[in-house]
């Protein structure tokens, strides 16, 4: 008997074959689930070019005087665009008599309103209960929105529109048949009030037209307005260590003279390079108000290109809140890039040679070192050329429609590409599993 026919040499042998093709099998397995390279899917994306620092608002600010022990009451919010010889507010004997002018003015308020939804044409407008209460919503969302912004005239008028819906509804629906109690209420109201009129002394006019502010901060003088482009460094840090002017009582407010205003800041000379005169940008005061404020790039001012620079912005949008900051931080916002995002270090650069004709029909070879990807093309990687819009520390947001003639690869990135960011010895053209 052959010693390959003994009983226990053939159950070795066969447990050998049967290991080995386990061990053949779970590595198809693990090779068909790992593959030699890293890849990440190419996606569209925007990145902002962003700049952080600390700004000063520069006006052109005209301090509103009125020298009067009487009580004073606004007629105008903060923020509110007023014209020369307007009426900013109302002088009264008492705080009493400011009361009372206050309360007759929202009773005969409420009063049209509701003389107006008893009439049967406002009552038979809106017969459908659907289309009211998108109406409500959408005057509370406007309401909401002017409480956000501190807009003390908005958030008035709005409360009253969504009031006027809210009675509206309650016409149309049935709940109730007209306004007659509630109207005799208020016309009691009013009549009583006739006997204790408050007593009105004057009013104040504004001495020019612009934005009118009723606070004042001590600082509306610390720079030339009509010079506030040649600020230099040292002007904005010399304001650093000024304490505020104290102003005295007859001071009532402000009006800033122009829908022009500045934003001052200083900025190291790398991020100055970034920033050209008459371009546009766009600035944030993150801790006042979440709305992008268009602004121009009015000066640039250093001593050379290795210092800092003082970066002086022009704005002409203006809100209750902005109406009031003077020290803020502040984000510009130089440009929004969108196009293909591939991760930084996905990007690799490799010699390539091209054969250019010229109009004469002459050929000849280019050779450049050209910037790309490698990206999964079938069961082999490709080198494949970007052409950068913007790069940061660990994105690249690369051109999705580049010059093709100015290629040297024949072709480039596309959407939805999977780059590869990871994997050994890696060149255009090997295989992978």
């Amino acid at each position: 008997m052959g010693i390959l026919n003994h009983p226990i040499l053939k159950r070795i042998i066969t447990i050998i074959i049967i290991v080995l093709l386990l061990v053949f099998i779970g590595y198809q397995i693990w090779r068909a689930n790992h593959s030699s390279v890293v890849t990440e899917m190419a996606t569209y994306a925007s990145i902002s070019d962003t700049i952080q620092a600390e700004g000063v608002i520069i006006r052109d600010e005209t301090l509103v005087q009125q020298d009067t022990a009487d009580v004073i009451t606004y007629n105008v919010s903060d923020g509110t665009k007023i014209a020369k010889d307007s009426v900013i507010a109302t002088i009264y004997d008492t705080a009493e008599d400011a009361a009372t002018q206050k309360q007759r003015e929202q009773l005969e308020s409420q009063l049209a309103t509701l003389q107006e939804l008893n009439s049967s044409t406002t009552a038979t407008t809106y017969t459908n209960p659907d289309n009211l209460d998108k109406d409500i919503h959408s005057k509370l969302y406007t309401l909401l929105d002017s409480i956000h912004e501190r807009d003390r005239e908005q958030i008035d008028s709005n409360r009253d529109d969504v009031l006027k819906s809210i009675n509206t509804r309650q016409i149309a629906t049935g709940q109730v048949t007209d306004f007659n109690g509630k109207i005799q209420s208020i016309q009691e109201q009013l009549a009583a009030l006739g006997s204790v009129k408050g007593t009105k002394k004057g009013e104040i006019l504004s001495p020019a037209s612009g934005y009118f502010v009723s606070s004042t901060d001590g600082f509306e003088f610390t720079f030339d307005y009509d010079s506030a482009t040649e600020l230099t460094v040292d002007d904005l840090k010399a304001k650093q260590d000024q304490n505020a002017q104290t102003q005295d009582s007859s001071v009532i407010g402000k009006i800033c003279d122009s829908y022009n205003w500045y934003v001052a800041c200083i900025v190291p000379a790398d991020t100055a390079a970034r920033l050209k005169v008459d371009s546009q940008v766009s600035i944030q005061l993150p801790f006042v108000s979440s709305d992008d404020i268009p602004a121009t790039v009015a000066a640039v001012n250093q001593t050379d290109g290795a210092s800092e620079a003082a970066v002086i912005l022009r704005c002409n949008y203006m809100s209750d809140a902005l109406s009031k900051v003077r020290d803020e931080t502040i984000q510009i916002n130089i440009n929004t890039y969108t196009g293909i995002r591939v991760s930084q270090q996905s990007v690799r650069f490799q010699t390539i040679s091209k054969d250019v004709t010229d109009e004469n029909g002459n050929v000849t070879t280019v050779t450049k070192d050209v910037k790309g990807v490698y990206i999964l093309y079938g069961n082999s990687i490709k080198f494949v050329e970007i052409v950068p819009l913007y790069s940061s520390n660990n994105y690249v947001i690369c051109d999705p429609d580049p010059d093709t003639s100015e290629l040297m690869t024949s072709e480039t990135l596309t959407l939805y590409d999977e780059v590869v960011v990871g994997g050994k010895d890696l060149y255009d053209g090997k295989m992978v599993n």
